[in-house]
């Protein structure tokens, strides 16, 4: 049974959101719902790549923060991948490599730069959705 992609959007944020809660001990996700929920409105102010760029900057190369893990759950959704799950593939791997995301909004042309913008905003309706059913907010 085939999926629409909003389904596939869905399930991708739902899987993101339940894995930042369960692996985020005693803080059960509060700093990825955080992030999830004011990265819509970076996106549309400042563009997708200042947006990953704070994202970086913020994680500070930690693997841990949650930061760090939503940037790796947006490349991860905008990438794709060869099964039908994730059909995306808004930057394909080129000869078998991928840059992390920030190289290639960098280095492709503006219309592919638009489309990741699009989708990124697209799955984090979702995300945000999901932050907002599950995860702790700040403070609360």
């Amino acid at each position: 049974m085939s999926q629409a992609l909003e389904q596939k959007r869905a399930k991708y944020a739902l899987d993101a959101v339940t894995k930042a809660k369960e692996n985020d001990g005693e803080k059960k996700g509060e700093g990825y719902g955080r992030h999830v929920r004011k990265l819509p409105a970076m996106i549309l102010n400042n563009g997708l790549g200042q947006a990953l760029a704070f994202l970086l900057a913020d994680a500070e190369g930690k693997k841990e923060k949650a930061s760090w893990r939503l940037y790796e759950d947006l490349q991860t959704w905008l990438y794709g991948a060869d099964d039908e799950d994730k059909p995306r593939r808004v930057y394909p791997a080129q000869d078998g490599l991928q840059s992390p995301l920030i190289d290639s909004l960098m280095s492709n042309d503006r219309s592919q730069y638009l489309q990741a913008q699009d989708e990124a905003l697209k799955l984090l309706v979702w995300m945000k959705k999901f932050a907002d059913a599950y995860l702790p907010k700040s403070g609360g």
